[in-house]
């Protein structure tokens, strides 16, 4: 088992802890990286059916506790400001 895996909740795709939360059950809440505790509907557990956009503070936190460096992280950063508008933002 990967020690994180994404799961759509709520609108956008978080990341979770699988030590904490495996399996993701329907309409059961569950801690992201983020900090939000989200709920996943029947709709989110459909495999290759995500469609909602990425948390971007779930994104970087991944990449984070995945060793990027700090250079790599200021990357990413500039990657999630530079996305159009109507996608979600760090700040929400």
């Amino acid at each position: 088992m990967q020690p994180y895996l994404w799961q759509q909740a709520e609108k956008f795709r978080h990341v979770y802890d699988t030590a904490a939360w495996y399996p993701i059950r329907i309409d059961s809440p569950f801690e992201t990286l983020c900090g939000r505790t989200v709920t996943a509907t029947a709709r989110d557990m459909v495999t290759g059916l995500w469609f909602d956009p990425t948390c971007f503070e779930c994104e970087l936190k991944l990449a984070t506790l995945a060793g990027w460096s700090s250079e790599c992280l200021e990357r990413l950063r500039h990657v999630q400001r530079g996305r159009k508008d109507g996608d979600p933002t760090v700040e929400r």
